[in-house]
């Protein structure tokens, strides 16, 4: 699995010393991170439900 690294410029005058709205780039980029994220939840929830299914796992035998 990748690593995603991003850095700012850190100087008196970036946006991190001046905040605004944030541009498209990062609006884009945010979409794509909330969207993987999303992606990831889903397949764990898959993953959980097969291993249920495999040890026959449910809500039943825990009451």
């Amino acid at each position: 699995m990748s690593t995603l690294q991003i850095s700012a410029p850190t100087a008196a005058n970036s946006s991190v010393a001046n905040p605004q709205r944030p541009g498209p780039l990062l609006r884009a980029l945010h979409a794509v991170i909330a969207a993987m994220a999303e992606t990831n939840r889903r397949k764990a929830e898959r993953e959980i439900a097969r291993v249920a299914r495999i040890y026959r796992l449910d809500n039943a035998d825990h009451a």
